[in-house]
């Protein structure tokens, strides 16, 4: 075999060296890159090998009534959750688990492969919420048998009072995909879901924290790194308060219906109350589905606030609506008399007063203390209701009060024209009489009573309602006051109005008064009672159904000389507005009459 001189070989050197160089300098500039370009990336890899950081919801802010009681809160508890990844031998661990929280490992199984078509990795899956203390001391002690089981400090919202303004308070719910996608919110996050939960939710929330752990290869627990504390949300203080609100809720009781208070003088609401309600205690923990659908599937509709989202015919709550139109537009003398002798004929048709054997001659002070049908029929007719309608419009009916509440309804004040248009017919006599006593087409909310009943209080100033009166960020102490709202006075004639304030007064104190069941011996009540038919006619002797009952109201304003308290009152079947709605008022009004000037706002 030929051997290569030491020519040939000399030649070859000059390539030898040239390779070497370029493999040194590759390899040079390759480690060059990861420790230096990359170097951030792979450390951060590495130790998230090592740390695993779990996140800490915050707790979310609490609402207090206007008087700093909490209304709704949160308590501290613990769950129990596997981290997938850091379990070498997951059916190994859930198996150890399993006798520890008295669930079967395919139940276990299970939780996990639904969590992981959402979860992000390392993300704890929640196996056990709100578990015992002595589950909690079992899973802590057998951290080595039991890797990738953590504990997890939860701050688990509770409504200290269940349904109690649950309408409101509104509930939370774990964040769904389209909110994970609008907010690039975590998948696990518990947000608002309705109410002032959600309306406030940005500021209710609060930050989250993270505690960090170091754990070993096999994903078991070392030690603790430390805790990156979660920054509360904000605190509500709201308008309500808890004594009144209590109270409302207990006059109504178990009828449905709804119950609004509210200070006419600057439109902060002290009650809201619509029943049936709800509990919003079974949202936080995750509802189950068999009670959403006991829930949305309800015929009585406990998720719906009545106090907002239902209209009904205001009754003869509208007379004042009428009364007043007529004493502005000149229509009405408040001397003139008219003669009720329990009917009115239009052509071969009676329509009836409520009082079977009439009125007799009755002027406008009696006639709107004992709630004349006859007399308003005559003095709508007499307007005509397109007129008495511009009426309606300008004392805020037709139209939202702008609440902060979600789904308002604005009702519906009728026309002629809005007739034609619906129904394809004209407007007849009939119309005109029916909807000046609040029958007919007119539809009204309790929340749109009650601001109607203020603006008699007031004077005719339109004041937002209000349910949030300031907030406070709890960790700097910072605040934000929210003053009340004025959004426009409609100018009533002090004559005209005084003619009204003094007839409601002695709807609640005259003979033949349709509201005693108002009256209180703290102050005097002015208001109106209503009773809204629910069917359109009555067959003589005929008994009707719980059904078809007709809705109660009332509504008024206490003390009548200097008032501090508008309350509208809605009995959903109640019968008559005397009998069962006014005795609410009284509740309500009672209990803010025994702290007025007592108790300091905060």
């Amino acid at each position: 075999m030929q051997q290569d001189s030491p020519v040939s070989v000399l030649r070859r050197l000059p390539l030898l060296m040239g390779f070497i160089i370029l493999f040194a300098t590759v390899l040079f500039f390759r480690l060059w890159y990861l420790q230096v370009i990359k170097g951030a990336y792979y450390q951060e890899l590495a130790e998230s090998n090592r740390i695993r950081p779990i996140k800490i919801r915050p707790p979310r802010g609490v609402m207090y009534d206007r008087y700093g009681r909490p209304m709704v809160e949160n308590v501290l508890t613990f769950d129990i959750s596997i981290v997938p990844e850091d379990a070498p031998d997951i059916d190994a661990t859930i198996a150890k688990l399993s006798p520890i929280v008295h669930l079967a490992p395919d139940a276990m199984h299970k939780i996990i492969d639904d969590a992981e078509p959402v979860r992000v990795k390392y993300e704890p899956v929640k196996i056990l919420e709100e578990a015992p203390w002595e589950e909690i001391a079992m899973v802590e002690t057998r951290q080595e048998d039991l890797p990738g089981v953590i504990v997890e400090p939860e701050h688990r919202r509770h409504y200290p009072y269940g349904g109690m303004a649950a309408h409101q308070f509104g509930y939370i719910g774990k964040v769904t995909q389209t909110q994970k996608k609008q907010e690039q919110a975590d998948t696990g996050l518990l947000v608002g879901q309705s109410g002032l939960e959600k309306l406030h939710d940005k500021l209710l929330r609060g930050v989250a924290g993270r505690r960090m752990i170091q754990v070993n290869a096999a994903g078991m627990k070392v030690k603790d790194l430390g805790i990156e504390e979660p920054k509360p949300g904000t605190d509500l203080y709201l308008t309500l308060d808890l004594d009144v609100q209590r109270a409302a809720e207990e006059g109504l009781g178990d009828r449905a219906g709804s119950v609004v208070a509210m200070d006419p003088n600057s439109g902060e609401i002290l009650a809201m109350v619509s029943h049936p309600v709800y509990d919003p205690n079974l949202f936080p923990r995750g509802i189950s589905s068999r009670d959403w659908v006991k829930l949305s599937n309800d015929p009585s509709h406990p998720l719906y606030n009545r106090a907002v989202q239902s209209v009904y015919p205001p009754g003869s709550t509208f007379k004042i609506v009428t009364a007043l139109a007529g004493l502005l537009s000149g229509e009405i003398d408040p001397n003139e008399k008219i003669t009720c002798r329990g009917y009115l004929t239009s052509g071969k048709k009676a329509f009836r007063c409520w009082k079977k054997g009439g009125h007799g001659s009755i002027s406008f002070h009696d006639a709107l203390v004992q709630s004349c049908d006859v007399y308003f029929y005559t003095m709508g007719d007499r307007m005509g209701f397109d007129r008495v309608a511009q009426y309606a419009r300008n004392l805020g009916f037709g139209s939202l009060t702008g609440i902060e509440l979600y789904d308002e309804k604005k009702g519906n004040v009728p026309t002629a024209a809005w007739k034609k248009e619906r129904n394809g017919e004209p407007w007849y006599p009939a119309d005109n009489y029916m909807n000046s006593i609040g029958q007919g087409f007119m539809l009204v909310s309790p929340i749109q009573n009650c601001q109607l009943v203020s603006l008699v209080a007031n004077g005719g100033i339109f004041y937002q309602p209000q349910i949030v009166k300031r907030t406070r960020n709890r960790e700097t102490g910072e605040q934000r006051v929210f003053p009340p709202i004025k959004k426009r006075t409609y100018a009533i004639d002090p004559a005209a109005l005084e003619l009204v304030r003094n007839a409601l007064i002695g709807v609640t104190t005259e003979a033949g008064g349709t509201a005693h069941g108002a009256a209180t011996p703290l102050a005097v009540v002015a208001g109106k009672t209503g009773t809204a038919q629910v069917i359109a006619q009555k067959v003589a002797g005929q008994r009707l159904s719980e059904s078809t009952q007709d809705h109660a109201w009332f509504i008024g304003y206490a003390p009548a000389d200097n008032p501090g308290i508008a309350v509208a009152v809605l009995v959903e079947h109640g019968g008559h507005g005397g009998a069962a709605a006014a005795p609410v008022a009284r509740k309500v009004i009672e209990e803010y009459l025994k702290h007025a000037g007592t108790k300091t706002a905060q």
